[in-house]
């Protein structure tokens, strides 16, 4: 294989995906199927009140790991999860668990503030439960999304960010944001500004039935 490095100060460009360090976590940005990822916690965005069977869920699922989705699914519907917060669960597999974050369900207004909060309390548990490695997929930027792809990276880089202030010797050494179906471009040059300071943005994805159309047929 090929392998093509460019450095720019801490930034890394090897092929497939890209490296940089936010406070002593490794940060890689990648394409690929999140369910493949061999990680502590995998992050799915669900509805607050049920589950939320995304293209991305199902992929998760068909590597058998819906005993979570059963599990926040009954939880939930019991009593839902406020907006911006997290339950983990264990997967089914193991040595693998379940990060659902409650972001689907919320508004252009707030969707990346509560995407920036879901992140960090990811984290504030996940350093708890001594987790290491972390994969998660962009958040609120689908079919139900109000963000672009740079306000999602935003989010969740500036939530990492904030977490790795206050905990410079964490447990998590590496979190990967796994981007399906389309470029991981837009977070490439978020994380490659190595500025994360957190400042809430109102969400700006337009809306395109041609680029809604393109991403199902990718997905099929």
């Amino acid at each position: 294989m090929l392998w093509c490095a460019k450095l720019n100060y801490n930034y890394v460009s090897l092929n497939f995906f890209y490296i940089m360090k936010i406070g002593n976590i490794n940060v890689i940005v990648k394409n690929g199927n999140i369910a493949e990822e061999k990680v502590d916690c995998i992050v799915i965005h669900e509805f607050n009140d049920s589950a939320f069977f995304s293209n991305i869920a199902e992929d998760i699922i068909d590597c058998g790991m819906k005993e979570g989705f059963d599990l926040y699914d009954a939880a939930v519907q019991k009593q839902p999860l406020p907006l911006g917060h997290v339950m983990i669960t264990e997967s089914g597999l193991k040595n693998i668990k379940l990060a659902h974050v409650s972001t689907v369900n919320s508004q252009k207004e707030t969707q990346f503030k509560v995407i920036f909060d879901a992140i960090l309390m990811l984290l504030l548990e996940a350093e708890k439960q001594e987790m290491r490695t972390i994969a998660i997929p962009q958040l609120g930027v689908g079919f139900l999304g109000f963000l672009t792809p740079e306000q999602s990276a935003s989010a969740i880089f500036g939530a990492v960010n904030q977490f790795a202030i206050h905990y410079p010797d964490s447990n998590i050494k590496e979190i990967r944001l796994v981007i399906c179906y389309s470029s991981t471009v837009p977070a490439e040059t978020v994380l490659s500004k190595q500025s994360f300071e957190f400042e809430n943005e109102i969400g700006e994805k337009q809306f395109s039935f041609e680029a809604w159309l393109e991403e199902m047929v990718a997905r099929i």
